[in-house]
């Protein structure tokens, strides 16, 4: 197993070959107005810090904490803001699962074979996303009950809950948008491979671990700069964001099928030295399976010699 910043090197070689694709995190980043809407009302200066693991489309909202009391935990699923309104929840997430279906099977297809389809994957694989999107939602909805109904205590102590929930419930499922593609399954059965490669530990917790410290020391410099800027600094870090996020989820992507034994190998990793004949030899017969240029051991669309 290669180490996590040869990982994040060989994700960003995959994004710059892949740009197109960062579109899909700036626009993700832009249309989330809960966020944008509390950077914006945000009256002084703010510092925070964020944590958070690749379990949806990395955008800006990764790495920024928002004004919100502190420092904050983010599930990284997406989600809808509370700013939307519940007409058009149905159509939000709708957008948002088109936006992460053709995201996630073209950074695979990218990864594979050089090149991808992205509306081809956006229907192909929209419902699992759609339910992918909606659980969070759902979720929310005994916290908006309880804070319709005024009940203070109970609000406060569902709050600590889902708080303290939300960083386990990540670690046991951030794999499963990527298996959902990988395995080309429902998302069912990808939720059920993630909470097994997750309860088993390993270089799944550790990849866990290091990508939520990469996160953690991005984030204090990215909140102080989106947030006292106010939108300049929305439109400035979304743009700087997105190829960075598209990284992420492309180094992410190919974590996964590294240690799950069902996905599809996307590339072999070489040494130090620049790989060993054995890894050559993978690299040959992934070119006669039609694997493309896009499984190579450093990049996402280049082999290393």
């Amino acid at each position: 197993m290669p180490p996590f910043a040869t990982r994040l090197a060989d994700g960003w070689n995959a994004a710059q070959s892949n740009l197109p694709l960062a579109l899909v995190p700036l626009v993700t980043a832009l249309l989330d107005t809960n966020k944008v809407g509390k950077v914006l009302a945000n009256g002084g200066m703010h510092f925070g810090l964020q944590f958070g693991l690749p379990a949806g489309v990395v955008d800006l909202w990764q790495f920024v904490s928002v004004p919100n009391g502190g420092a904050t935990v983010d599930p990284g699923v997406g989600g809808v803001g509370t700013g939307v309104g519940l007409l058009l929840l149905p159509i939000a997430l709708a957008v948002q699962a088109a936006l992460s279906a053709g995201y996630f099977g073209s950074v695979r297809d990218a990864l594979r074979a050089g090149s991808y389809d992205f509306s081809s994957n956006a229907r192909r694989y929209f419902l699992p996303f759609l339910l992918y999107a909606l659980v969070p939602v759902l979720l929310s909805l005994p916290l908006a009950f309880v804070a319709t109904t005024g009940a203070s205590r109970s609000f406060f102590v569902l709050f600590l809950v889902l708080i303290l929930a939300i960083p386990v419930v990540t670690y046991l499922f951030y794999a499963t948008p990527y298996l959902v593609v990988l395995r080309e399954t429902d998302l069912l059965s990808a939720a059920r491979g993630s909470y097994a490669l997750a309860i088993a530990g390993g270089p799944y917790l550790t990849f866990a671990l290091n990508f939520a410290a990469f996160v953690l020391a991005s984030s204090l410099l990215a909140t102080a700069v989106v947030v006292n800027l106010g939108a300049a600094g929305v439109v400035l870090g979304a743009l700087a964001a997105a190829p960075v996020g598209l990284a992420a989820n492309a180094m992410t992507m190919r974590f996964v099928a590294d240690v799950d034994p069902r996905s599809p190998p996307l590339g072999t990793w070489g040494d130090e030295d620049g790989g060993n004949e054995e890894a050559a030899e993978d690299d040959e017969t992934a070119e006669d399976d039609g694997a493309g240029p896009g499984a190579g051991p450093y990049s996402g669309n280049e082999r290393r010699p």
